[in-house]
């Protein structure tokens, strides 16, 4: 039989033939026809996709190695309520990106807003897409290493856009089994954690 080369990702070529825009509102919903290129090298037949457009947002996942103290808050959420009637859940700061605003800023703003803690280090972790199937949204996650002693100052989301959000100081022990019993269910969340198990000794000493 014979051998095929896979083309280098980087080089492998899109066909954009239609784009057509079904919904515009706070988010947008766009769908695509298109063409790919196949790992054998040939192009795909056409294809139609639906896109959800949601731009950059932030997460931060607040924690003070000192005390070994996750920050987290609570929040309405319409999907999970739908889903299976459980509407408020444990998630970390998070918020939309701006155009042009830098996302480092933005998630100091989302922290001042949210929960108002006082943050001393803010360090980029990753950035992952939410939902690639279906949805453009991008999430830049980001460390905050905050004095857990300090009483928070504001916080609890802003009136004008309907938040509600009620931050929380937990123990790692027991943000991680929540994670573990599910009560922590946002996907954002369960991965800050499961970053933060695997660095938390390095942190507590210093060395990340």
């Amino acid at each position: 039989m014979p051998k095929t080369t896979t083309p280098p990702i980087s080089s492998m070529q899109v066909e954009l033939l239609e784009t057509h825009k079904l919904y515009h509102g706070f988010f947008q919903l766009f769908r695509y026809r298109l063409r790919y290129q196949r790992f054998d090298g040939h192009m795909s037949q056409e294809v139609t996709l639906e896109a959800l457009e949601r731009g950059d947002a932030v997460a931060v996942l607040a924690y003070d190695p000192h005390t070994d103290l996750v920050g987290l808050i609570q929040q309405f959420r319409i999907g999970p309520h739908l889903r299976e009637n459980q509407g408020w859940c444990w998630e970390i700061v998070a918020g939309s990106c701006r155009s042009e605003e830098a996302y480092s800023k933005v998630a100091e703003r989302e922290v001042a807003e949210e929960a108002g803690w006082s943050i001393q280090t803010l360090r980029h972790i990753l950035t992952y897409y939410l939902s690639p199937s279906g949805s453009t949204e991008r999430i830049h996650l980001f460390l905050a290493l905050f004095d857990s002693q300090i009483p928070p100052q504001g916080g609890g989301g802003l009136l004008c856009e309907a938040e509600d959000i009620h931050p929380q100081i937990l123990p790692f022990p027991d943000a991680w089994t929540m994670v573990e019993n599910g009560s922590i269910h946002s996907g954002t969340a369960i991965l800050a954690l499961q970053w933060l198990a695997m660095h938390r000794a390095k942190l507590q000493h210093g060395d990340y």
